[in-house]
């Protein structure tokens, strides 16, 4: 490491160049000038690879010592030496590349500072121009077929050193981010090609990130971004990539989706295979980034197909139709899997079947001649058209229906009565409304509050507290679940107003209550 010191200045060159320990900085050599064309002189002969020049100069300046330096020897680095006098000319030379400025009169270890980060940068800007080199002598094939073991081998792959040493990532800083694509459209050969160029326009620009990409089959391809030190911010990553993939969009006009792991280091091959697990049978929007995330995944309602096909033998379609949207919807949020659309179908077939026979109907009467049967259970649909094929059903239902005459209108206010209570019960974590539980049986507010008075004897926020506070006192003489867990699962997210309800109604509080029934029990 060479440094260049320019300064018209006899005493601040000799300061400089005396009293800084560069033996310390790893400095093997410092060269001294008192004027820019004594500067360029050193430039033309010696190889430096910082320069510290002072702005205010007889003759040429710092300024234009910067610019000639600038187009003749890029790879040097320039730091400025400056007064309050001549600030802003510092900036402007901060904006135009330079690499910091010194404030003078300035300390030693200011100076030692700021040449500690300066040659910092220079050892990585050498680092990423070594490894550029090599990138660009590799046969890309090798690197590709590294990919390829990877991702078809998973948590098997078992040529990791050989990977390293290919890739010029040999060390413990090194990071990798896997990617999975899903490509339709184009075949996958062009796309391959056209992505390749894409993301070497987004990623190789940027420092210290890198990328190797294979394809896997005709609809996915493999890419693995690896890099050395720090690890971006994922979402960071997730916007390039979505920009990257928008771009290759445009040229090619394919459809596409992208699945991102977490980032690795000696584990990637496990991280690849739950890549894999988290995309398999996902019914995912398109065009669309998604990024994996170590979460555990809520428990998705179990579509009843017996209770759907009550509702369409006394000719409930609409709530059918909702039921349907809103478990459809919910699971979206989750990544919707082929598994859950199968259950929510073979539900609605078992509903439409039962519904059917009870009409005296034959099944396949509610499906068009587009649309049988068969396209219902074997056929893979997005949410919407999912929802469409549904709608389409029940309107054929709707059109069975209104030929017969003894048609029932509407079922008895004590049907929904037992219908809302069942819904209260399986739906004890959440905190449904009066006007949520009137909507779900189809009734008018004030109207449901009245009924459902008549029908069990309370009023409807009264019933629903005692009934979360019996079965929270039921969980805490049964279980062994913590407290703050119990009153989560009756829809108290605030333990301190779930513990004042529960002491209202039962009359001590939770803790009280489970120690009596403890001692209860030993005696």
């Amino acid at each position: 490491m060479n440094v260049l010191i320019v300064d018209d200045q006899e005493r601040i060159l000799d300061a400089i160049s005396t009293l800084v320990n560069w033996e310390k900085l790893k400095v093997e050599q410092v060269f001294t000038a008192d004027s820019a064309q004594a500067a360029k002189e050193i430039l033309r002969r010696e190889r430096i690879d910082i320069m510290l020049t002072d702005i205010e100069m007889p003759g040429e300046d710092g300024i234009a010592l910067h610019r000639w330096q600038t187009r003749e020897y890029p790879a040097v680095v320039c730091i400025f030496l400056t007064s309050h006098a001549d600030f802003s000319y510092a900036k402007e030379a901060i904006h135009n590349g330079a690499f910091d400025y010194i404030l003078q009169p300035a300390a030693i270890h200011e100076i030692e500072e700021v040449f500690t980060r300066c040659i910092r940068h220079v050892e990585k800007k050498k680092l990423l121009e070594q490894k550029s080199s090599r990138y660009d002598l590799q046969t890309p094939e090798r690197l590709k077929a590294h990919v390829l073991a990877m991702f078809h081998q998973k948590d098997l792959f078992s040529q990791m050193e050989e990977w390293r040493q290919d890739s010029c990532t040999e060390g413990e800083s090194w990071w990798y981010l896997p990617c999975l694509a899903e490509v339709w459209q184009v075949e996958i050969k062009i796309i391959s090609g056209l992505l390749d160029k894409v993301l070497e326009e987004v990623f190789m620009g940027r420092e210290g990130i890198f990328f190797a990409s294979c394809e896997l089959n005709a609809q996915q391809i493999g890419i693995l971004l690896y890099g050395n030190g720090e690890m971006k911010e994922l979402p960071f990553m997730k916007e390039l990539l979505y920009y990257a993939f928008m771009q290759m969009e445009q040229e090619c006009g394919c459809e596409w989706n992208l699945y991102m792991g977490q980032y690795a280091e000696k584990d990637l091959p496990n991280q690849i295979r739950l890549i894999f697990d988290f995309c398999t049978g996902r019914i995912s929007k398109k065009n669309e980034v998604y990024l994996l995330e170590m979460k555990k995944s809520i428990q998705l309602r179990k579509p009843d197909g017996m209770v759907w096909s009550r509702w369409l033998i006394r000719g409930d379609t609409v709530l059918v139709r909702n039921q349907v949207r809103n478990l459809l919807q919910y699971a979206q949020e989750e990544h919707l899997t082929i598994g859950y659309m199968q259950q929510i179908i073979r539900a609605f077939v078992e509903a439409c079947t039962i519904a059917c026979h009870e009409q005296q109907r034959n099944m396949t009467e509610i499906f068009v001649e587009s649309f049988d049967y068969e396209k219902m259970m074997n056929e893979r649909f997005s949410i919407q058209e999912l929802e469409e094929k549904v709608d389409l059903c029940l309107k054929q239902y709707e059109s069975i229906l209104s030929e017969k005459e003894d048609r029932r209108d509407h079922y008895s206010v004590k049907e929904r009565m037992q219908e809302i209570l069942v819904y209260l019960d399986d739906n004890m974590e959440q905190m449904i409304s009066r006007r949520d539980a009137a909507k779900y049986v189809f009734l008018n507010e004030d109207y449901f509050s009245r009924v459902f008075l008549k029908e069990t004897g309370m009023r409807y926020k009264e019933y629903v507290l005692k009934n979360k506070m019996d079965y929270a006192g039921k969980l805490l003489t049964e279980t062994d679940l913590p407290v703050t867990l119990i009153a989560s699962k009756v829809g108290y997210e605030n333990f301190a107003h779930f513990t004042k309800m529960f002491r209202k109604i039962i009359g001590v509080s939770p803790t009280i209550y489970r120690k009596k029934h403890q001692e209860q029990d030993r005696s």
